[in-house]
């Protein structure tokens, strides 16, 4: 199916400007919970990481982080053996199936069962809805770096979302995924967007994060939280706050020298700290064609902290 189609068929089908599409990421700063530092994306020597998962535990539950997934590529790392007080394990892997006329996927599934198996010859939708029958949710790893077309990441349905920012592809310079990011908010795919450090070896470790705003640090509720887009990424900056009221935005960050509103289109708005005190606040009234929200806050040092995006609907006349 072609999803350059306008017709109110296709739309319906893929979700095109949908109510349920656009309205299922709440606002994590005004859910209840804690916050808690998570990476999402792991690799350990059970497949081509350079630490063992207990070593590779321990290195994240030391660091201060709440909540650690292990991905080894194709395989499901066993977790009960690893359990320790300080921090919560998610059971995962990353799959890679066929894209047909593209590059190989590569899914990073989460929550998955310790006896979970699947063929990685299956259609990559078909494979989501493995996953998801078995519990679990499908993130998209890093587009940018895999050479994926906008067209190849419309075509997965029923994802959870993707990496906005993944640090090992930082090695050729692919790190930064949110052009992709925008261009599928723009069609319509309200999805939240996750940092990671995908760390196999090396420098990349504790380079990127989620953010995870859950009712607690239970597994259900940290899964819970991931559903609702009750998160935010970042490679540094802290995001304090953030509204949306009467077609306002207004965010509070950490100093920062950038604050961006990226929106649909040539829609948004910059502040730059030029020459003058760092930025830790900032506010844009959305025009009417922004279809939705995202900010985004850079340091000094360059590196950034992305909000989920916020669906805007001006209001009728």
């Amino acid at each position: 199916m072609s999803y350059s189609s306008e017709t109110a068929e296709n739309r319906e089908r893929i979700g095109l400007h949908s109510e349920a599409v656009m309205s299922r990421i709440e606002n994590p700063f005004q859910a209840e919970g804690v916050w808690l530092k998570a990476n999402l994306h792991t690799h350990t020597t059970n497949s081509d990481g350079d630490t063992d998962p207990p070593d590779r535990v321990a290195q994240y539950a030391e660091a201060g982080y709440d909540v650690l997934a292990l991905t080894d590529h194709r395989v499901v790392t066993a977790v009960e053996p690893l359990q320790r007080d300080d921090i919560t394990l998610i059971r995962g892997l990353e799959a890679h199936p066929v894209c047909p006329d593209g590059p190989t996927y590569h899914l990073v599934c989460l929550d998955v069962p310790a006896d979970f198996e699947y063929d990685e010859g299956l259609p990559a939708n078909q494979l989501v809805q493995t996953v998801r029958a078995a519990g679990g949710e499908v993130v998209v790893a890093h587009p940018y770096w895999c050479g994926h077309s906008l067209q190849h990441i419309l075509t997965l349905e029923n994802v959870l979302g993707l990496e906005v920012y993944n640090s090992t592809c930082g090695k050729i310079g692919k790190a930064d995924s949110s052009m992709f990011w925008d261009y599928m908010l723009a069609a319509g795919r309200m999805l939240p967007g996750f940092a990671v450090d995908d760390v196999h070896r090396g420098r990349d470790i504790f380079m990127g994060w989620t953010m995870i705003r859950a009712a607690s640090r239970r597994l259900e509720d940290v899964m819970s939280a991931l559903r609702r887009g009750l998160t935010y990424a970042s490679c540094g900056p802290e995001i304090l706050d953030m509204r949306l009221d009467d077609g306002t935005i207004e965010v509070t960050c950490s100093p920062v020298r950038e604050i961006h509103f990226m929106c649909r289109g040539s829609c948004g708005f910059s502040l730059y700290a030029d020459g003058g005190e760092e930025l830790t606040n900032a506010s844009f009234t959305l025009p009417n064609g922004a279809g939705y929200v995202r900010i985004q806050c850079v340091d000094a040092h360059g590196r950034r902290a992305w909000t989920n995006p916020q669906a805007y609907r001006p209001p009728a006349r």
